[in-house]
């Protein structure tokens, strides 16, 4: 496995092994990367493009577009609008109630509530998609993406024996 290909190029195909592979390498450099202040921000923004190609060429070896991978950055970042739609909501409802107490506590408690509703749901929305990933068969033989990933335990096996000549 070349792990260039793997983490940086976006074209062709790979399989479930290379995509699990990819995806904990993905998840543990973002656990990383959270704890680096500016640079783990900035790092992080690389982590997207190897995103990208991981999920784009597992998405092309079940036969389908890489652009489908847009689906659930779409659903997160609505899930964003929402929040803030919703926190500034509750904020200038706060802001022109006449009782400040009542009105702020309601307030923290939406913006609270919608913030832990939206990172369960998006949690959720790419949890369900990368185990979809995970456990869809890709397609036998070529498709438009290119040749069928080699599976390395059938490689080893298909494999001509190696004799000795005495």
């Amino acid at each position: 496995m070349d792990l260039g290909h793997l983490l940086f190029n976006p074209n062709g195909r790979i399989g479930q092994k290379d995509f699990c592979i990819g995806v904990a390498i993905i998840v543990g450099a973002n656990l990383f990367l959270t704890w680096v202040p500016f640079l783990g921000g900035m790092l992080w923004l690389v982590l997207i493009w190897v995103g990208v190609a991981v999920y784009g060429k597992r998405l092309h070896d079940i036969g389908k577009s890489a652009w489908l991978h847009a689906v659930p950055w779409g659903l997160s970042i609505l899930l964003s609008i929402i929040l803030v739609v919703v926190a500034g909501g509750a904020a200038i409802a706060a802001f022109m109630a006449k009782d400040d107490i009542t009105s702020f506590t309601a307030a923290l408690g939406a913006s609270i509530g919608m913030f832990v509703l939206t990172g369960i749901i998006g949690s959720i929305v790419w949890l369900a998609y990368t185990i979809w990933l995970a456990v869809s068969k890709g397609e036998v033989g070529g498709n438009i993406h290119g040749q069928a990933p080699v599976i390395e335990a059938v490689a080893q096996t298909a494999a001509p024996a190696r004799t000795t000549q005495d």
